[in-house]
């Protein structure tokens, strides 16, 4: 898996998505009521922050092998922002939009997406490190012989 440079990150569609939502978010937390303030709002901000991270983190990441925890991390981190985010609507904080919440299940799809690519690279991988292994063991059977 290559590095992915920033200028680059920023055109991939799911890190696009994902930086959308989180600003849908951050400019939703302007109008919150007071007293919610420190405890709805703060776990849509972190939950949005989150979401940016872990995807940036499956997109730019230099191994097959942390990229598979990256992306369950950043799924997990949508569904708790979607899920507050329709918590906060359903307490009048803001205003749920339906396209908002088909922006959310098209994350999570693409983000799924992104978590079988990881199983599937991690298991060539595991397999092309073991492969020397192999090949030593099979010499070393030989010469027992």
């Amino acid at each position: 898996m290559s590095t992915l440079k920033f200028n680059t990150l920023e055109k991939e569609p799911i890190w696009i998505l994902s930086n959308e939502l989180a600003e849908f978010i951050y400019d939703k937390l302007e109008d919150f009521p007071d007293e919610e303030k420190w405890n709805t709002s703060f776990k849509l901000r972190g939950a949005a922050n989150d979401i940016i991270l872990f995807v940036s983190l499956g997109l730019g990441g230099e191994s097959f092998h942390g990229a598979e925890d990256d992306w369950l991390s950043a799924r997990k981190s949508c569904f708790a922002l979607k899920t507050m985010y329709r918590f906060a609507g359903r307490q009048k904080f803001i205003e749920l939009i339906p396209e908002i919440m088909i922006k959310f299940d098209t994350l999570i799809e693409s983000i799924d997406h992104k978590i079988e690519l990881a199983k599937v690279n991690n298991e060539k991988a595991e397999k092309d490190e073991l492969k020397p292994w192999l090949e030593k063991y099979k010499l070393w059977k030989e010469i027992q012989k």
